[in-house]
């Protein structure tokens, strides 16, 4: 018990110094994107979030709550690496001071890495302060080491490294949409954990997105003389998506200045020159030339790059640890040595966490036989039909030709109606649209999103205006992000309003 709170007081520490950290950086983002996208609806375009949402991002709620994004994967995972780091440093090392060096170098090497691009404060601070206030916890703390230590921490490393390699060999599969399907979809209190994921994320997402992966951006051009020049370059930058401002309020930075200096046009961001190029250059290769802004550009890559690695350790940390704890109680009760006990729980640990990554690796078998499709799609286990719908979705088969998959369109089953409408994408059967637009209806936004994707993907340009409709209406952030991305696909472009 001992051992415990004393890894809980230094990790908890560190969990509240991200939760400061990334509750500031989301509600500075949110207030730059609330009057970003305030401009753009006064400009009289479109905008995602709409005018239905966007008063959210200036609670206090959407930043804490989104923040907690970033408390959970990067401030969780430097956390446990610097309390992991000192562990080791006091149990193996004996904490001689010549082995800290080579910790001490990826430290450096990681803020450095952070502010590769321009000094990014807040990114910073979670790797100058986390680390330092966790390790110097866990140096003050005292704490006993067991006879059992060393064999623990043995077995936990050879675990967990198996582990880590058997869910590698599964990342080429929708696994994490199979642990939602399975895990949040399927149940209650799944549903409530995944609508709060949904509603918070894009807080979050919106804090580290590099300019090209934003659905809506800003613009300002400025001391371009040449009307046909201007237009064509406004008409240019619409098309992908940047809203040209005609205000030039300070208290709204533009995501991009576009400054024309003689002969050349300089591509900035406040005061700092990210790009030159010469107009002629922009108009042939506008695309290029913005994907290649948006690449400069990006202080974030490596920060989100960490977020993202953290999250997955956390997530497998917290089952493994999870499962360890109820095999250890399990073999308690048959074993009582206590070294047979520890080894006899890292194995039985072993073989359900491989079971469970494997089972969550199947279902790519090669359904060669349509009548066993459809004998699956007929299933009472909705496992077996959402399993054939991810296989018709994944493989490009056309659903219409299963007569059947018109009654999932009423299933209880979330994942079967989700599922349902990936798998209508890509077919071309005249009673597809009138089952997307029927799902455009459902009481699970997932299932809303996923048909509005799939009538995108299906290029029937009917749908534009039902398409428009939800983003007018919506007062989900997701929903709108996928509307807005599926007019894309169908060819429609940003056009006034008023």
């Amino acid at each position: 018990m001992r051992k415990f709170v004393y890894s809980f007081r230094a990790v908890f520490l560190g969990l509240i110094i991200a939760q400061v950290l990334s509750t500031l950086s989301v509600y500075s983002s949110n207030m730059e994107l609330f009057r970003s996208t305030q401009a753009v609806l006064e400009a009289g375009y479109f905008a995602v979030p709409n005018s239905n949402t966007v008063n959210t991002l200036t609670t206090f709620g959407a930043a804490f709550f989104g923040g907690m994004f970033f408390t959970f994967s990067i401030g969780a995972g430097l956390s446990l690496l610097s309390f992991y780091v000192e562990y080791i440093w006091d149990r193996v090392f004996a904490r001689n001071e010549y082995f800290l060096i080579p910790f001490l170098i990826f430290w450096l090497w990681c803020i450095l890495s952070v502010n590769d691009k321009g000094v990014c404060r807040i990114p910073t601070a979670y790797f100058l302060f986390i680390p330092t206030a966790v390790f110097a916890a866990a140096v003050l703390c005292t704490h006993e080491t067991s006879e059992d230590t060393r064999l623990k921490s043995a077995v936990h490393l050879i675990c967990l490294t198996a582990l880590t390699i058997i869910g590698s060999s599964q990342m080429n599969t929708d696994i994490f949409l199979k642990i939602r399907d399975n895990m949040l979809l399927s149940n209650p209190a799944g549903m409530k954990l995944n609508d709060f994921y949904y509603r918070y994320t894009l807080y979050a997402a919106q804090v580290f997105k590099s300019q090209n992966q934003k659905l809506i951006k800003t613009c300002r051009l400025s001391l371009i003389d040449d009307p046909l020049l201007l237009q064509q370059m406004k008409k240019h930058l619409l098309n992908n998506d940047y809203i040209v401002l005609d205000n030039d309020d300070p208290d709204i930075p533009a995501d991009l200045e576009i400054i024309k200096i003689r002969d050349t046009l300089d591509f900035k961001i406040r005061v700092w020159t990210i790009l030159q190029i010469s107009p002629r250059e922009f108009l042939q290769y506008p695309q290029d030339i913005l994907k290649q802004f948006s690449a400069n550009s990006d202080k974030h890559a490596f920060f989100r790059a960490f977020t993202f690695y953290s999250l997955s350790a956390v997530v497998l940390l917290l089952f493994y640890f999870a499962a360890y704890s109820l095999c250890q109680g399990i073999c308690r009760v048959f074993i009582k040595n206590r070294e047979y006990e520890v080894v006899g729980a890292g194995i039985l640990c072993l073989i359900m966490g491989a079971i469970v990554f494997i089972s969550l690796g199947m279902g790519n078998k090669d359904y060669r036989d349509s009548d066993e499709l459809s004998v699956m799609l007929a299933s009472e286990n909705w496992r077996q039909r959402v399993a054939a719908l991810r296989y018709i979705a994944k493989n490009n088969i056309d659903i219409g030709s299963f007569p059947g998959y018109v009654r999932l369109t009423d299933s209880p089953s979330v994942p079967d109606r989700y599922w349902l409408a990936k798998a209508m994408s890509r077919s071309r059967s005249p009673e597809i649209y009138e089952g997307l637009t029927r799902l455009l209806d459902d009481s699970n936004f997932n299932v809303v999103y996923s048909a509005i994707y799939a009538l995108g993907e299906h290029g029937d340009k009917q749908a534009v205006p039902k398409i428009l409709r939800e983003i007018a209406v919506s007062d989900n952030w997701y929903v709108q992000l996928y509307a807005y991305k599926a007019l894309k696909k169908l060819g429609w472009t940003q056009t006034k309003l008023h």
